[in-house]
């Protein structure tokens, strides 16, 4: 059943579950909304860049016209002439014919004075043109100028446009970060066993780096493309008709979208091979993080050939699934070009067709290209926002995943042990399909006892100590503290009565100091070194020639096995935990460490009330109460004289080690 529901999981994550803008909208509204301040002032420079392109497409047009028409001092050359730089003659027909297009000739002279002098108006230049004005500096040097402001303000905007939303974009990439390394840390360890920490790392890095990619460069040009394509629009339409060539020109304008129709299909191809290649990247993550984390293993076997075919394996897969997501990018810009081209051919034949002039077709071109490079930013950003999207998707997949154990709604605080803990009809297994690990287990632990779980491996003595700890809560039964239930406790008041040696060791790359201090963050260095002291750690931390400021190596490598216990011995004295929770695995130890590291838990157990899982005789011995596991159930219970009587389980177990303890003992000798 669980093998079928994951299937299906799977099924479900591989189909895009919503649409790119919407998971963007979401993406927005969690992380960059709180910014929008600078949002605002973004989008606003955004839109100041639409209105300054628009006035100087209209700038250079007015320029453009005076050029064309050279300002002659008499109108009646240009009625004479045809000189107009938008009516080509089409034929030098009978004078009737001329005598309808001086009029016509004269509202354009006058429309295009007009123009002039309200922009001169405008900036304050005190000059008016007349019939009689000539084309001279007086009147280009104005116009040059006017056109450098409005190129100025577009870039002093553009900068301001790509400054802030590119600081809220790396805002929120950092923020998205930020916010899933908390939601991890939040979790239970099942989530950890069910998900590998490359895969974990792969989504902190390799996913959000795709959204930071987008955010970072696309965002800007999303909000000032369709301003600007606005913008080169309604200037190439308001040109058109004052060409008369509206209708021809609305033709082209339907033409459009057509061209754009190639590149939102390509960008959903490209969404779904950029899915494949983030789980890819993950999956080679978690191949690279497992083999440097056992790579001990990996030389004892011999396997290094055999691990570096795995890892080829999985980038061939990588690069399979790059390859199509490359094609499909690729292919975006090429059939965006080309319908461009398209388009511009198709409107200029008809402007040869109808005889516009070179000026015009200039500005319109001009107009065009304005227009052209956003809607190719739009397509790239569509492409980009399909990619990410995918990114986006996996990270809220996570977000929205919550493991963590759940919180009482009035949690109760303790201060420390008063009475005891007690274990009542607990059973536990990690899926709800699977067989149970413990079964109805009952058991005291008084304030100041020690209770001992001894028996073969996989008999659920870990388990219970998990259960104990916290880490997973009771599939049925409780586990009360002071007879508070466990899942009642406030987490941070509960993990401060617990302190846990286990035999799996684990130090951080760092000092031996820092992993002391882990224990206990503000314990002050006096702290430290009597912590040391008890878990007979001094002697080898002072022969490090840096002592205690001594790197451990990863995991703590470079230390051997007695002085990683230690230091974690060490770790657990600083935190001084009422409950200690022991998982004395001495057994990889030779005798001396040994010996070293038992009196160091000897040191530790001291007025604490203690639940051990015990490997050696002497331990057991000294405890109040021993049960004894089977197959996840006590079959036995009572102090270690009782249960050897008893001649049972219990006896059995003892006897191997007596065996063991001879061998070695006459070894030694």
């Amino acid at each position: 059943m669980s093998h079928h529901h994951h299937h299906d999981e799977d099924e479900k994550r591989n189909r895009p579950e919503k649409s790119a803008l919407s998971i963007y909208w979401r993406l927005m509204r969690t992380f960059a909304l709180k910014h929008w301040v600078r949002l605002f002032l973004g989008v606003f420079a955004g839109l100041l860049i639409g209105g300054t392109m628009a006035a100087t497409l209209r700038v250079m047009d007015i320029g453009l016209n005076i050029f064309e028409s050279g300002l002659q001092e008499q109108p009646q050359q240009a009625e004479v002439t045809n000189a107009q730089p938008n009516q080509v003659p089409q034929e030098e027909t009978a004078s009737t014919a001329n005598q309808t297009k001086v009029p016509k000739e004269i509202a354009k002279r006058n429309k295009l004075f007009n123009n002039v002098n309200r922009l001169f108006a405008f900036f304050g230049v005190d000059i008016r043109l007349t019939e009689d004005s000539r084309l001279d500096l007086k009147i280009v040097v104005p116009l040059l100028l006017i056109l450098f402001c409005f190129f100025l303000l577009n870039s002093v905007c553009d900068f301001f446009n790509k400054y802030f939303l590119r600081w809220v974009g790396t805002r929120v990439v950092t923020d998205v970060r930020i916010a899933l390394f908390n939601h991890l840390q939040k979790q239970s360890l099942s989530f950890f066993h069910h998900n590998p920490t490359g895969k974990l790392i792969s989504l902190c890095f390799n996913d959000v780096g795709a959204i930071e990619h987008v955010i970072r460069t696309s965002v800007p040009e999303f909000i000032t493309s369709p301003i600007l394509i606005l913008a080169s629009f309604q200037f190439i339409v308001k040109k058109l008709r004052e060409l008369e060539l509206a209708r021809e020109g609305w033709l082209v304008l339907i033409a459009l979208p057509f061209c754009v129709l190639p590149i939102i299909l390509l960008s959903q191809v490209l969404k779904r091979y950029e899915r494949r290649v983030l789980k890819r990247i993950a999956e080679i993550s978690a191949r690279m993080q497992e083999n440097f984390s056992g790579i001990q293993v990996i030389k004892s076997f011999h396997r290094e050939d055999y691990e570096k075919s795995r890892f080829r394996h999985e980038s061939e897969k990588f690069f399979k699934a790059l390859k199509k997501a490359i094609l499909a990018d690729t292919f975006i810009q090429p059939s965006l070009q080309l319908s461009a081209l398209a388009v511009a051919t198709v409107f200029i034949f008809a402007c040869c067709y109808y005889h516009v002039s070179l000026g015009s077709l200039a500005i319109i071109g001009f107009a065009a290209n304005v227009a052209y490079k956003p809607i190719k930013e739009l397509a790239k950003f569509n492409a980009d926002l399909q990619k990410s999207a995918a990114a986006a998707e996996r990270i809220f997949h996570i977000l929205d995943t919550d493991t963590s154990l759940p919180v009482a709604p009035n949690p109760v605080k303790i201060e420390t042990l008063h009475d005891g803990i007690s274990f009542q009809n607990i059973s536990f297994q990690y899926e709800p399909d699977q067989p149970r690990v413990i079964s109805d287990i009952s058991f005291d632990l008084k304030l100041g006892q020690m209770v001992a779980l001894v028996g073969q491996t996989g008999s659920g003595k870990s388990t219970i100590a998990s259960l104990l700890a916290r880490f997973y809560d009771p599939s049925q039964g409780k586990i009360t503290i002071d007879g508070h239930d466990l899942r009642d406790l406030d987490i941070d008041s509960f993990r401060h009565l617990v302190g846990i040696v286990s035999q799996d060791t684990f130090l951080f790359n760092d000092t031996i100091a820092t992993n002391i201090r882990y224990g206990k963050l503000e314990a002050t260095d006096t702290e430290i070194t009597h912590a040391a002291a008890q878990a007979n750690a001094t002697e080898f931390i002072d022969s490090f020639p840096d002592g205690y400021k001594h790197r451990v190596g990863e995991r703590g490598n470079a230390l051997s096995g007695g002085q990683k216990q230690r230091i974690a011995i060490a770790r657990a004295i600083i935190k001084n935990p009422p409950i200690l929770i022991l998982d004395e695995a001495t057994s990889a130890l030779d005798s001396v460490t040994e010996h070293l590291v038992q009196d160091a838990l000897n040191n530790v157990m001291k007025d604490r009330t203690v639940l051990a899982i015990a490997h050696r005789l002497s331990t057991i011995m000294r405890a109040d109460l021993i049960l004894v596991m089977e197959n996840g159930q006590i079959v036995e219970r009572g102090t270690h004289q009782e249960l050897y009587d008893r001649n049972g389980v219990y006896r059995r177990l003892c006897d191997i080690q007596f065996a063991e303890v001879a061998n070695t003992g006459s070894d030694n000798s």
